[in-house]
């Protein structure tokens, strides 16, 4: 058996922009999917998994709502022949921090192995897109497997997402800082949210304020500045999200260059104030979540995860206060909702997708 290890990410500042040629900040954590598989002399695919059980199918099938959807995209996208036996497990499926993206990028790296197709890491990220964008039908844009195949376990990546590249920015040295990820207990599965409704209203407005433009990202800002006024509500509100969500991706950069954490926690808190007001995408449990941790001692500044409608809240705390932190958020979750099966933990970065061992 091979093992592959795809990591799962967090994107502190860059909300819901990817998909309109925005650029983002993303890194890779230690925790993600293990996926442990063999080739198969035949056309199927045999998937097992400790929470799901075992399913097989023949390549070229699709079920949108079966568990085993990702794998037969990935098969599809690959035009693979040769099949697998393949047994997968993942961390916090479900808790925005882009576990289907890493389960994807996973059975890619796999298929393409037993295949014989040799996949370049830009080959891999246009690979992942087609599988979620034009197989299952996400409005996605490149934020997640750019991350996933880029990461690197010491650095913040600041990514362009029409160009398809990767800037690392190494960790400020003082390393006083540490990741909560605080789990609501609510999954969410973003095809039957309201993420395709929010990414097709940002079209809309692109096209209102810019004849011809498809995405925001082809709109320049003083376009937007001088039509916002002629825009309905909610088209402006998607659209002042976008252009001030990207000139927090840059200033939380340069933040993270200088090592200011003050700054970089306080553009988090303004990314999650736009998504909740002007994206309108929070939940009523997250958006209590985030407000718990934000008033928590030590806590720089924190965002929802993920779409926004269900998941976890990332934040950037001081490293000495991070226990304390983790321990009170806990606490204070749970007493609001014992009813969820909530996870707060302290969470170690790691590189990007690898094979573990042989």
């Amino acid at each position: 058996m091979t093992r592959i290890f795809s990591p799962y990410r967090l994107c502190p500042i860059g909300a819901h922009i990817d998909h309109q040629g925005g650029a983002v900040l993303g890194r890779t954590l230690a925790l993600g999917t293990t996926l442990d598989y063999e080739p198969l002399d035949s056309n199927e695919i045999v998937l097992s998994s400790d929470r799901l059980g075992e399913s097989k199918f023949t390549i070229g099938d699709l079920d949108h709502d079966h568990w085993t959807r990702y794998a037969q995209a990935a098969a599809r996208v690959l035009q693979a022949k040769c099949g697998m036996r393949a047994h997968v497990n993942g961390t916090l499926i479900g808790a925005g921090l882009s576990s289907s993206a890493s389960v994807a990028l996973a059975y890619l790296r796999a298929l393409a192995d037993v295949n014989g197709i040799p996949l370049t890491p830009a080959q891999l990220v246009q690979k992942e897109f087609e599988l979620e964008h034009d197989v299952l039908g996400l409005q996605i844009g490149l934020l997640d497997p750019l991350t996933i195949v880029h990461g690197r376990r010491d650095s913040l990546l600041l990514m362009d997402t029409v160009a398809g590249a990767a800037t690392p920015i190494v960790d400020p040295p003082s390393r006083d800082f540490a990741w909560i990820v605080a789990y609501s207990g609510v999954s969410r599965e973003l095809t039957k949210s309201g993420f395709n409704v929010r990414v097709a209203e940002c079209h809309e407005a692109a096209a209102s304020l810019q004849p011809g433009a498809w995405n925001l990202g082809d709109v320049p800002r003083e376009c937007f500045d001088e039509k916002k006024s002629s825009l309905p509500e909610h088209l402006r509100k998607r659209a002042e999200h976008f252009f001030t969500e990207v000139e927090r991706v840059h200033a939380g950069a340069q933040a993270w260059r200088d090592g200011d954490l003050f700054t970089f926690g306080q553009l988090m808190n303004q990314s999650c104030q736009s998504s909740i007001h002007n994206y309108e995408s929070g939940s009523f449990i997250l958006i209590e979540l985030q407000e718990i941790v934000t008033l928590v001692p030590g806590v720089y500044g924190s965002r929802f995860s993920g779409g926004g409608y269900g998941g976890c809240v990332v934040a950037l705390v001081k490293r000495e206060k991070a226990e304390s932190a983790r321990t009170q958020i806990a606490k204070e979750f749970a007493f609001m909702h014992p009813e969820l099966p909530s996870k707060i933990l302290i969470a170690e970065m790691g590189d990007g997708i690898f094979p573990a061992s042989t």
